[in-house]
């Protein structure tokens, strides 16, 4: 069989499968394979495979009928423009990430060389690259508790050409800054969120393939946000933000019941010792209409 014939029945077994979008997968998965665009399949269609070439795109096509991510099957997926690098054991970025992003952005002076950005549980990297892809100026940390992730963001940080402005270390949230006195204009961070109960309601490539660690949080997913809206304040400078992607089952509840402003201690380095208030509580929605992203300012108790 040549290359069209091939993909063609590469895209009947996954549609027997019920796999999204068969022959998109189909092609992705066999022009990587191959080392050539989706359009070469076409246009070097007489092509016939080898046999460790046909064998290797079978085991591809039956792992990603089981429910394996493309994204993993590939090695890379695509987030605000950038192609990274995604491995199994680190957690895909999704588009709705983007919209927390894009938020970020918006608090975010340009132009401003002093601008320092926290991305607290940074997985892939996704959120410090593409802050430091599209505010130069600026100055981007990421953590991640996960030694995988931290190398797998080195390495798209690198790839993109961020690597310099982008410093990454291994720890448990603001762990790593206890003793520094760091203080961040922005701390932004796409938690695990995911109530435990929910698991077997998530999709097969989820529950299955995804890491559990940077799914779930406890019983209502709030543990790791809680956590977080705690400790921030410690950690951001007067007025700084922090901005988080939260589930839409829970994000009314982060803001009436976390975010509220009312006087709270402040024990980390950014403040310390001090009083603060949460202050300007926001809610925004996804490209879907979802509540994802809630975002709050940090203010001296009092103003």
């Amino acid at each position: 069989m040549n290359l069209v014939e091939y993909l063609q029945r590469a895209t009947e077994y996954l549609e027997r499968h019920e796999v999204p979008s068969p022959r998109y997968n189909a092609e992705l998965l066999l022009s990587k394979l191959l080392g050539i665009s989706r359009l070469d399949i076409y246009t070097g269609f007489e092509r016939i495979l080898s046999g460790v070439e046909a064998d290797s795109y079978r085991d591809l096509l039956a792992k990603r009928a089981a429910g394996c991510p493309l994204q993993y099957l590939t090695g890379e997926t695509g987030f605000r423009g950038l192609i990274l690098e995604v491995r199994p054991g680190v957690f895909i970025p999704r588009p709705e990430t983007e919209v927390l992003v894009e938020k970020a952005l918006e608090v975010l002076p340009e132009g401003d060389a002093g601008t320092q950005v926290l991305d607290l549980c940074c997985g892939c990297g996704n959120i410090a690259v593409s802050v430091a892809t599209e505010r130069p100026e600026s100055t981007v940390t990421a953590v991640d508790r996960e030694q995988g992730a931290v190398e797998l963001a080195a390495l798209n940080a690198s790839r993109c050409g961020v690597g310099s402005r982008i410093t990454i270390y291994q720890g448990d949230l603001f762990e790593p800054f206890r003793q520094t006195g760091a203080a961040f204009d922005a701390i932004v961070s796409n938690p695990p969120y995911v109530p435990t109960g929910c698991r077997d309601s998530l999709p097969v490539e989820v529950r299955e393939f995804e890491p559990p660690q940077a799914l779930f949080a406890g019983a209502d997913g709030l543990d790791i946000i809680r956590r977080i809206i705690s400790e921030a304040p410690g950690y951001l400078k007067q007025g700084g933000r922090l901005l988080l992607e939260v589930d839409e089952s829970h994000a009314e509840k982060v803001i009436s019941d976390l975010l509220v402003p009312s006087p709270l201690r402040v024990e980390g380095p950014g403040e310390g010792g001090t009083k603060a208030t949460w202050s300007d509580a926001e809610l925004f929605k996804d490209l879907a209409g979802r509540p994802r992203v809630v975002s709050a300012r940090v203010v001296p108790d009092g103003r």
